[in-house]
């Protein structure tokens, strides 16, 4: 037996220990890999929401960036194509969504004072269809 051990690359086995050449060392446990998987699963998504936040923010990001010159134009415009667009007979029934956007959009301006969220306040209403 001790040749074996020796043959096998191994040291030889003390005296009293027996000598199992089959022997390997066992990988990790069925219960190990799944909390391996589990936290595995739990950090990506968590990625995604970190990534899904970020772009969610965008929009508000690119509003920031605006000089102030350039906001209150891009809002002036936005207000009146939502004038011409959203109000009066037609309003928000024929362009729901469209309306709903801009409407929403609009809100995003500090410059959306309280009557311009009278205005809009009609398109934001969750349509009953």
């Amino acid at each position: 037996m001790r040749l074996m051990g020796m043959m096998a690359g191994g040291p030889p086995p003390e005296d009293g220990e027996e000598e199992n050449v089959f022997s390997r060392a066992r990988g990790p446990s069925p219960a190990e890999m799944r909390n391996r998987k589990l936290v595995l699963v739990g950090l990506g998504l968590l990625l995604l929401g970190a990534v899904c936040l970020y772009l969610l923010g965008g929009e508000n990001r690119a509003l920031k960036a605006l000089s102030p010159a350039q906001r209150a134009s891009l809002f002036q415009e936005t207000r009146e194509s939502f004038r011409e667009l959203c109000t009066g007979d037609a309003g928000t029934t024929r362009f729901p969504k469209r309306c709903a956007r801009m409407a929403d959009f609009l809100t995003r301006f500090t410059e959306c004072d309280e009557p311009c969220q009278q205005e809009i306040a009609p398109a934001l209403q969750p349509s009953v269809r």
